[in-house]
């Protein structure tokens, strides 16, 4: 018995043997792309090489040296990244043939690939192409550009539609904190007040009774909303544009900043008290947006995410917005 578990020992200590000479160790990869070097260069003021923090509207420069010691780069690719979003790749052609194992290149923002930083961080990295468009390396480096907050979001808030009786649900909103206001409270809080909302009736083509929601700002007639009388009330005259539809994406992916919300403002045509949307696909739809200008000159976009009703069947809209700082 003996003899039996001293040859089973030996060819188990075979087995290890035979195993261990054909394990193969698989290359790191933190080694195998050591033959393209990055370097950010400290060339200007403006220049990023590590870690900086900007305001939105700064100029931006990346100052970057790419080497390739082992084969030459037809592209290199300046990647993008922020948040959780999908990175962004811009791919250019290296041209010059005596370029194509050392290139140099100031990347500048905001420019036509680049507009505007978003606000907070993102983060950029400069790498290589061979001829095959095959990544061979980025020298392991990588900047990043902190742009401080240059507006602000609110999300998912709620605004009833008015009740005529007691006159306490929350149907007035400011734009610059986010708050609502009832009718009861609302000529105390004035002079924060941007709009209220109200709805109309009216006959869709089966002859169902339908209600188109609009908003309107303390300035507009009496005549929009004559229940509610606020003609003592201190004035702001923010001023709206029409709702326009299909805003969602735009809202999470164009508003980005505070330049960014400006263009896409200024882009409609913001010069109402109140809208006028007679039907529900063209008063304050889900999806739609409205852009405004406050008194203080800040440009905004707010969004309707839901048309619903609480649980005592009570009706609201529920926004999110984004405006300057």
């Amino acid at each position: 018995m003996k003899t039996k578990n001293i040859q089973k020992l030996f060819l188990i200590a075979i087995s290890v043997m035979v195993f261990s000479s054909c394990k193969k160790e698989s290359e790191n990869i933190f080694t195998m792309f050591k033959d393209v070097t990055v370097t950010f260069n400290n060339s200007d003021p403006r220049c990023v090489t590590d870690y900086k923090v900007v305001n939105e509207k700064d100029e931006v420069w990346i100052d970057f040296t790419i080497n390739s010691a082992a084969e030459d780069m037809y592209s290199y690719v300046i990647e993008t990244s922020a948040g959780t979003t999908t990175p962004s790749r811009i791919t250019t052609a290296i041209s010059d043939p005596a370029q194509r194992r050392s290139f140099s290149f100031i990347y500048k923002i905001p420019n036509s690939l680049y507009p505007a930083l978003r606000d907070g961080k993102q983060s950029f990295r400069v790498y290589a192409l061979n001829q095959k468009g095959i990544y061979i390396g980025d020298g392991y480096k990588k900047v990043t550009i902190d742009v401080n907050p240059s507006y602000k979001i609110f999300a998912n808030r709620d605004i009833f539609l008015p009740d005529s009786t007691a006159k306490v649900l929350p149907s007035f909103f400011s734009l610059n904190d986010a708050t609502s206001f009832s009718y009861t409270n609302g000529a105390a809080n004035s002079t924060k007040i941007d709009f209220g909302i109200y709805r109309t009736l009216y006959k869709d083509a089966q002859g169902v009774t339908q209600y188109a929601i609009n908003l309107y700002n303390t300035t507009a007639p009496a005549s929009v909303f004559p229940i509610y009388d606020t003609s003592t009330w201190q004035k702001r005259a923010t001023k709206f544009s029409a709702p326009i539809t299909n805003q969602g994406t735009v809202f999470l992916t164009g508003a980005i900043s505070g330049s960014t919300i400006e263009a896409l403002a200024k882009a409609r045509t913001i010069n109402l008290n109140n809208t006028v949307g007679t039907t529900a696909a063209n008063g304050l739809a889900a999806g739609s947006a409205v852009f405004f200008l406050t008194p203080e000159g800040k440009y905004g976009m707010m969004l309707i995410n839901q048309v619903t009703t609480d649980l005592q069947k009570r009706p609201y809209i529920d926004v999110s917005v984004k405006m300057q700082n």
